[in-house]
């Protein structure tokens, strides 16, 4: 029977994007050999160890214990806005010759560690740790939305600018197209098409993982908070057009005392 080999894969998720070039050039001052490949930097270090990084903000280490910290605070030293440190996820590749492959909750089974299947496994995880901050960003907003819709149910009036609530519905489009971005939803990776394994794979680690159910979760928030906000916009817009309105009343309202007392006193023009 052949023998199981594991591979430890860890995610890191950051809050910002990546400027590949610059964490390539900041990688390689720790001797690591990097390689540009569109969207993501294939990184192998002195010691055999690899790792993925992804422009949408994650990196994906094979093994490689020894070296992840350093690379973090290399990485980190790139993002200086970085709110906290970055999250994390693990998985467990398992490795033997003539096995099938299969997935599971915490482990894929492969025959073999191709980079196919590194590519695949690699980005998957990095998108479902990606999707943990993206769930941080929609619980903030939706703790601000709550704020915003429970004064108007306890005071009776909106509070705050128009500008403010556009700007915040800026906010919710954009936190969505990035969730967007970061699933590449309709970029399927191209060895996908080629081998039916790896297809196979990329689908059962994908419905695993959970990242369409999430997905569409984060979608249905952000809609309903987009909608309810551009309500509150609209009657924001309503309150000023009416406040403008009764001001054009109240000023004809005095120019026709004004002409009445006139008349009235005999001080007519």
């Amino acid at each position: 029977m052949s023998e199981r080999r594991q591979v430890p894969v860890r995610a890191y998720a950051f809050a910002d994007t990546f400027r590949l070039k610059d964490i390539g050039r900041a990688l390689e001052g720790l001797g690591a050999e990097v390689t540009l490949a569109k969207d993501e930097l294939l990184v192998r270090f002195p010691g055999g160890e690899s790792a993925i990084a992804y422009d949408f903000g994650a990196m994906v280490f094979f093994s490689g214990a020894a070296v992840q910290d350093r690379c973090v605070v290399a990485i980190t030293a790139q993002l200086p806005g970085e709110p906290h440190p970055p999250l994390t996820e693990d998985l467990v590749i398992e490795v033997m010759a003539g096995a099938a492959t299969e997935v599971s909750f915490d482990r894929v089974l492969v025959p073999d560690l191709s980079p196919s299947v590194t590519g695949v496994v690699g980005l998957l995880l990095a998108q479902s740790a990606a999707m943990d901050y993206y769930g941080e960003d929609v619980d903030e907003i939706l703790t601000r939305s709550e704020l915003i819709t429970r004064g108007l149910a306890t005071e009776g009036r909106l509070r705050g600018r128009v500008k403010d609530l556009i700007q915040f519905i800026g906010t919710c489009i954009q936190t969505k197209n990035g969730v967007i971005e970061t699933l590449a939803l309709f970029d399927k990776p191209d060895v996908t098409w080629e081998v039916e394994a790896i297809d196979r794979l990329f689908v059962q680690l994908r419905e695993i993982l959970e990242i369409d159910d999430r997905f569409r979760a984060f979608e249905y928030k952000l809609r309903m908070i987009q909608e309810n906000l551009v309500l509150l916009v609209d009657l924001s817009r309503q309150r000023h057009t009416l406040w403008l309105e009764s001001s054009v009343l109240v000023l004809i309202l005095l120019e026709v005392l004004m002409m009445v007392w006139q008349v009235v006193s005999g001080h007519t023009p």
